[in-house]
Formats: structure tokens, C-alpha cells, sequence
């Protein structure tokens, strides 16, 4: 005699197993499709603070470069084409007036001679070589008048002067040579290089 056991489920037992097929959809559904999305979220995330940073720094270099061409443009601002004497010694004595110095000589440097012309203006008083002009090659292809001058002010007279040569128009470089003092005042020889470029 064959026995045959039937069981029917009961209405909680049925919605256990919708509850738990519920449970296992959803479970499925998080790790094929959820979290997977999310590491992907997470990754482009990094990514894109990492671009970030990369394009800050790049902005940075940018900057540094306009920086840096700026300043060579306004360095070539102050080299000319061309030696234009007649405008380095109308500068430096309009320098030397501005600063309340007295520019008491100048002289082409290396020893060269020639007639000197004397010119006063407004109590400082200029003298200088006529002739060919005494370039001297310098680095970079920049060439350079050369002279030897001597000042003569107070002290903070001479100071604001040699400043004053630092940031004029033309670039220039100066070499102190020696400084006196008197009783009217302080005496300063130097050499100054006022740089140009060749055609």
C-alpha cells in the first residue's frame, strides 16, 4: 500500500517564500548592478580630483610662464636696437637731475679719448667723449656702451641715483669702483654698461 503525503502550504508559508524571493532579487540586483555602479562612481571620483589637481598645477606652470615672458618682454623693452648714445647720456643725466647729483665727468670706459664735450643743465654738469661710440660685446649677442663716471651728492642722493640706474628705462649695470667722502658731500666712481642690441 502506497502512502502519499500531501501538504499544502499555508498562507504564512507562502509569504515567507515571497519575502525571501524579494530578499534574493534585491541581493542580485545590488551585486550586479548596484555596486558595481558605485566602485565605478567611487573610481571616477578619484579621477576626477586627480585631473583637477593635474589642471591646477598646469595653471600654475601657465602662470609661471606668462610670468616669465613678461619679464623678458619688458627686459627687451629696455634693450634697444642700435647704440643710441645721444639717448643713454640724456637719461643719465636726467637721472643724475631727478636724484639731485652732480655728474661731474663722463668718460667712454677702457681708456679711449677724445675731445670731450661739456653740456650744463639745470646745475649738473656733463662731460662726455665725441667720437665713435666704445661698444663692448656682452652674453646673449647684447653689446654695450661702456663709460666711467664719477657723481658727487649726499649720501642718500647718491643711493636714490644708484637705484634709479637699476630701474631706468634703458637697462643698465653699474660697477662701483670707490667711494669718497667730503665735506660737501659723498664722490662715487663707477663703471656704467648701458646694453643694446645689434640690428
Amino acid at each position: 500500500m502506497k502512502l502519499t503525503m500531501s501538504r499544502s502550504l499555508s498562507q504564512r508559508d507562502k509569504t515567507i517564500l515571497l519575502l525571501l524571493g524579494v530578499v534574493v532579487v534585491l541581493l542580485l540586483v545590488y551585486l550586479i548592478g548596484v555596486r558595481p555602479a558605485l566602485n565605478q562612481l567611487s573610481n571616477l571620483a578619484e579621477e576626477r580630483s586627480s585631473l583637477e589637481q593635474t589642471l591646477a598645477s598646469l595653471g600654475q606652470v601657465h602662470a609661471r610662464q606668462q610670468q616669465t615672458e613678461e619679464r623678458g618682454k619688458s627686459v627687451l623693452s629696455r634693450v634697444p636696437i642700435g647704440a643710441h648714445e645721444a639717448n643713454a647720456l640724456e637719461l643719465l643725466n636726467q637721472i643724475a637731475e631727478q636724484d639731485h647729483v652732480t655728474l661731474v665727468s663722463v668718460a667712454y670706459g677702457n681708456g679711449t679719448s677724445g675731445a670731450p664735450s661739456v653740456g650744463t643743465s639745470g646745475g649738473s654738469t656733463s662731460s662726455s667723449t665725441s667720437g665713435s661710440s666704445n661698444a663692448s660685446q656682452g652674453g646673449g649677442g647684447l653689446s654695450s656702451l661702456q663709460y666711467n663716471v664719477v657723481v658727487t651728492g649726499t649720501t642718500a642722493n647718491l643711493e636714490s641715483f644708484f637705484a634709479d640706474l637699476a630701474t631706468a628705462p634703458r637697462l643698465m649695470t653699474v660697477q662701483l669702483q670707490s667711494v669718497s667722502g667730503t665735506a660737501s658731500g659723498d664722490t662715487a666712481n663707477f663703471t656704467l654698461a648701458v646694453y643694446y642690441r645689434n640690428g
